[in-house]
């Protein structure tokens, strides 16, 4: 619901900012679909000649990720599932680790518990998850240069799409009737690459950069919590290792009502066997 209201607020604030900037405009005069051809066109062409065909889609799943997760919300959902493994990898040895650890979302988490239930000495074990540290923040950054890439890209476009439409109005200088309006939709193809550069994908590269850094301090937190868990320690040591205390309080007391719960069912469900029994 908090997300939907974000969205519906920034969607309201950019369409008040184009607004201010096409007011007193017409729709003709607006869209110019010859400028909108070269300036997307020849972004779509840069992007196929210059990157992987595979680094558009990659890209166009981490932005629709960024806006569905909540940094807040994802960190403490990682702290629990850290927490949770590191109790139950004590408790039950490895194969009962690997196996909860199919529950968890976060792949990185996945990745490190598989490597201990595997017998992974420590050594190899940090080793393997700072290499996939590394292998996954560059895949990030590369989506971030992308969009950069495309960012700087736009204008220089919606320039030359200004270029070719001025030319064309050098035809028609003999006509002046029609001139004003076809120097206004040569102008348009500066326009279409400065609000696609300026009011898309520039904050888009900046969510990406703010999320990227989020995942980058996750997986260093995820990097300690695994020593830990395979060195066995308890998990109230991991948890003060990660600032955490608040939530193994929180997970020590959900388990402590659900022991209770189980004891008050296990009471009340004997009961009327007890009383049956003695009046037998």
């Amino acid at each position: 619901m908090v997300l939907r209201s974000f969205s519906f607020s920034i969607g309201f604030i950019a369409f008040i900012i184009v607004f201010g900037f096409l007011r007193g405009l017409s729709t003709g005069e607006i869209i110019n679909f010859q400028s909108l051809l070269i300036v997307l066109g020849g972004m779509l062409l840069v992007a196929w000649i210059g990157f992987p065909p595979e680094l558009l889609g990659n890209t166009m799943s981490a932005i629709r990720r960024s806006f569905q997760t909540r940094e807040h919300d994802s960190e403490t959902m990682l702290l629990y599932d850290i927490l949770g493994l590191a109790d139950t990898y004590r408790r039950h040895g490895p194969r009962a680790l690997e196996k909860a650890s199919k529950k968890t979302e976060d792949a990185f988490l996945r990745f490190g518990t598989t490597l201990i239930a595997e017998g992974y000495d420590e050594w190899s074990l940090v080793a393997a998850l700072e290499r996939e540290n590394i292998r996954r923040h560059s895949i990030r950054t590369a989506q971030i240069r992308f969009l950069k890439t495309l960012t700087r890209l736009a204008p220089a476009l919606g320039m030359a799409g200004t270029v070719i439409s001025l030319m064309q109005v050098m035809k028609e200088l003999g006509s002046t009737a029609n001139l004003g309006q076809s120097l206004g939709l040569a102008l348009s193809s500066t326009l279409y690459g400065l609000i696609l550069a300026n009011l898309c994908l520039l904050p888009l590269s900046a969510k990406l950069e703010e999320m990227a850094q989020q995942e980058l301090l996750d997986r260093t937190m995820t990097i300690e919590a695994l020593e830990g868990i395979r060195r066995e320690y308890h998990p109230l040591r991991i948890a003060e290792r990660l600032n955490a205390y608040d939530i193994y309080c929180g997970m020590k007391g959900m388990k402590t009502r659900e022991k209770d719960e189980d004891t008050v069912g296990g009471a009340a469900h004997s009961g009327p066997g007890l009383t049956m029994e003695s009046s037998a």
